[in-house]
């Protein structure tokens, strides 16, 4: 009994699809950079401004102190940005690869077959996503051959 060798995977099954779909995490995540920046420089502002109204001077080492931390704080949003977009670029080609490779196979599936003869009920893998459609072809199958 010899052993086939195993399916090299695809790394991009349907690119057209798998790229829209990171670049659409990609801009979800740029979204939200300027509700953080904005919410930084608010918070920051208004206790520089309360400050200043308890009588600080503007070179108090307090207001001073305030103002570095909004600059650390800007840069740790940008680097945050960075990192969630590359997490969610890789989130985003492990689920698109799911659906695109369940696609693929029952439009390969769907392509081979000449005549009923040779169509072959589809199982589906654990992690595959719309199995719903596995079942509708089988079904399909069952009445075309019934």
């Amino acid at each position: 009994m010899s052993k086939q060798p195993a399916r090299r995977k695809r790394l991009l099954i349907n690119p057209a699809f798998q790229a829209s779909f990171a670049l659409y995490a990609i801009v979800a995540t740029l979204l939200m950079v300027p509700l953080f920046l904005f919410a930084n420089y608010y918070f920051f502002n208004l206790f520089a401004q309360k400050a200043l109204a308890l009588g600080l001077p503007e070179n108090h080492e307090l207001l001073l102190f305030a103002e570095r931390q909004e600059v650390l704080m800007r840069l740790a949003f940008i680097v945050a940005t960075f990192v969630a977009m590359a997490i969610n670029v890789i989130a985003a080609y492990i689920f698109s690869n799911r659906i695109a490779g369940s696609m693929y196979r029952l439009t390969n599936e769907m392509n081979q077959v000449m005549d009923l003869k040779g169509a072959n009920p589809l199982g589906y893998r654990k992690k595959d996503h719309f199995s719903e459609v596995y079942e509708a072809y089988n079904q399909m199958l069952g009445r075309l051959k019934g």
